[in-house]
C-alpha cells in the first residue's frame, strides 16, 4: 500500500549516491573488461594480509540473478550482446524523458529514473546470470516444505484489499503485539511493526546491491570491517573476527547472521550463521547458512562469490557471482545513511490505511 511512498523516498536519499556515477565516480566503469592476467599482484597490508581496502560498488547493473532462458546453455554473452542491452537499456521508457507533471509516475521518478536503481549495464564479466553454479544458472528448486511457505505467502499477497489482509490476522492475541506481524503469512507491508525498511534494519545479507550502491572495506589486524550503503534504510556495520573464533550458540539470532573469517591464499572466506526468523533471502531465513569469498583480481576489482545452503528450502546449494568495481575515493565519500525510526509521514500513510480498512470492514455488515 505505501510501496509507491517508500520509492519516492529513495528517490530523495540516493540521489547523492546516483551523483557520483554521474561525477565519473568508478575508476574503472561497471561495463569494462576485466583484467585478464593470471599473474595480478595482490596489494598487502603492512601486516601481510591481502589489501581488500576502499570504496566498491557493482554499479547500476542490469544482469539477472537467474539465467533468461534464451541463454541457456551459455555463460558469457557476446560484445554485441552487452552493447544492445545497454542501448536498449539507455533508452527505456522514461530513462530520460519527464512523465505528466504531478502523477505518481513522475513524482517517483524525479523527472526522470536516473536515480531509482533500474539497471544500465552489463556486470563487467559479461555473464547472462549471476548464478555460476549449478550451471544452468538457475537457483535449484525448493523443498516441498518450502514450497508449502511460498505458496502461503503468494495467497496472503494476492489477497484483494485491505480490509482483507487484515481480517486475515483477527483471531491473534491483541495483548501479545498491537500489531498481526506474521511474516510467514506474507503480511510484510500490512503494518510498521513488520516493515524492514520503517523500522530501519539496514540490509540482510548476502547483500547484492543493484542500485549502484557503494560499500567501503576497512582492514586491521585480525579484523574485516564493512560498511554497506543502502538509501534511507539505514546500511549496516560489519566486522568480521579473522582469529578463528567458532560461530555463537545455535540459540543466539542475529539480523546479518554471525560472520567469522580466515585467508585462504588470497581470498578472504568468511562463514555466517545464526540468521534470524526474520531475515529472508530467497525464501531462507534462520536456517540460512552462507559463504562468501572476496577475491582481488585486479587493482580495480574485486570478485565477489555467495554459496547459498539451506536444506529447509533448497534441494542443492547455489552459488552467484558479483564483480565489485573500485571507486575513486577523492571523487566519493560514504556518509552514513541515517534512518529516521518511526517517521511521521509514514505513521499518518499508515494510519489512513488503517482507516480503509476499517471502513471496508463497516461495508460488508
Amino acid at each position: 500500500m505505501a510501496r509507491r511512498f517508500l520509492a519516492y523516498l529513495g528517490v530523495l536519499t540516493i540521489v547523492g549516491t546516483g551523483l557520483f556515477l554521474a561525477s565519473g565516480a568508478f575508476e574503472t566503469s561497471v561495463g569494462a573488461q576485466p583484467a585478464t592476467s593470471n599473474k595480478t599482484t595482490v596489494a598487502k597490508t603492512p601486516w601481510g594480509d591481502p589489501d581488500l581496502q576502499g570504496i566498491w560498488s557493482p554499479g547500476y547493473y542490469l544482469t539477472p540473478l537467474q539465467r533468461p532462458n534464451k541463454y541457456s546453455g551459455r555463460e558469457f554473452l557476446t560484445d554485441e550482446e552487452v552493447a544492445t542491452l545497454e542501448r536498449q537499456a539507455a533508452a527505456a521508457p522514461g530513462r530520460n524523458a519527464r512523465l505528466e507533471r504531478g502523477s505518481v509516475d513522475d513524482v517517483e521518478g524525479a523527472f526522470n529514473d536516473a536515480f531509482t536503481g533500474r539497471g544500465t549495464k552489463v556486470i563487467r564479466t559479461k555473464r547472462t546470470s549471476l548464478i555460476v553454479e549449478p550451471k544452468d544458472g538457475k537457483i535449484p528448486p525448493l523443498t516441498p516444505d518450502a514450497q508449502q511457505r511460498a505458496e502461503s505467502s503468494r495467497r496472503a499477497r494476492a489477497l484483494a484489499t485491505p480490509a482483507e489482509l487484515a481480517a486475515a490476522f483477527v483471531d491473534r492475541d491483541p495483548a501479545a503485539t498491537p500489531y498481526p506481524v506474521d511474516r510467514t503469512m506474507g503480511g510484510g507491508t500490512a503494518n510498521p511493526e513488520d516493515r524492514p525498511a520503517d523500522r530501519c534494519r539496514g540490509i540482510s545479507l548476502p547483500f547484492m546491491g543493484s542500485s549502484g550502491t557503494f560499500s567501503r572495506f576497512v582492514q586491521t589486524p585480525g579484523w574485516m570491517s564493512i560498511y554497506y550503503e543502502d538509501g534511507h534504510r539505514g546500511g549496516a556495520y560489519r566486522h568480521i573476527p579473522l582469529d578463528g573464533r567458532p560461530h555463537l550458540p545455535p540459540q543466539m539470532r542475529q539480523w546479518l547472521g554471525h560472520s567469522v573469517g580466515r585467508w585462504d591464499g588470497d581470498t578472504l572466506i568468511v562463514d555466517t550463521t545464526n540468521f534470524t526468523a526474520q531475515t529472508d533471502f530467497q525464501g531462507s531465513r534462520d536456517n540460512l547458512h552462507l559463504v562468501e569469498r572476496f577475491t582481488r583480481t585486479a587493482p580495480d576489482l574485486i570478485v565477489y562469490r555467495a554459496t547459498i545452503e539451506d536444506p529447509t528450502t533448497f534441494t542443492a546449494p547455489w552459488t552467484f557471482e558479483l564483480p565489485l568495481s573500485k571507486a575513486n575515493e577523492k571523487a566519493n565519500q560514504i556518509f552514513e545513511a541515517a534512518c529516521h525510526e518511526g517517521n511521521y509521514a509514514l505513521t499518518g500513510i499508515l494510519a489512513g490505511a488503517r482507516l480503509q480498512e476499517k471502513q471496508g470492514r463497516a461495508g460488508r455488515h
